[in-house]
């Protein structure tokens, strides 16, 4: 992975994204050793939730997929117990990824895809940061 590319997908560790909605997305990126799980250096969970902070959908490497020796994975849409594997290309096409299946899963719900402001977590506000802590 390029050292631009590892920057860029770190900058968005901790933050917070809110959509005009009142929906809002979470960042969660760290740097980890090259592993056979995470043969790209990085543990993440990006996740979208909903007013209540439920979690809508996510896309993360915190954990293996049953049966299977890949981390990748999505949580669907509304069905976040449900994992679909998903094919790592690189750090920009993951948030590239991420933001699409957002925009469409505000297509699906009826409502824009629009944002409103931002933040930065407080690492006491990370309560599922164990999935990308050591």
């Amino acid at each position: 992975m390029s050292d631009d590319g590892m920057r860029r997908l770190l900058d968005y560790h901790r933050r917070r994204i809110w959509m005009a909605n009142g929906w809002c997305l979470r960042f969660q990126v760290k740097e980890v050793a090259l592993t056979q799980e995470r043969p790209y250096g990085i543990k993440y969970s990006f996740t979208l939730h909903d007013m209540d902070m439920a979690r809508l959908l996510g896309f993360d490497n915190a954990h293996g997929l049953p049966r299977r020796i890949a981390y990748d994975h999505q949580h669907k849409f509304k069905r976040t117990e449900r994992l679909v594997p998903y094919i790592y290309h690189g750090t920009d096409e993951l948030l590239v990824d991420f933001f699409d299946e957002v925009e469409r899963a505000c297509l699906a719900d009826g409502v824009e895809f629009e944002f409103d402001d931002q933040e930065i977590e407080l690492e006491e506000e990370l309560d599922d940061g164990k999935e990308v802590s050591d």
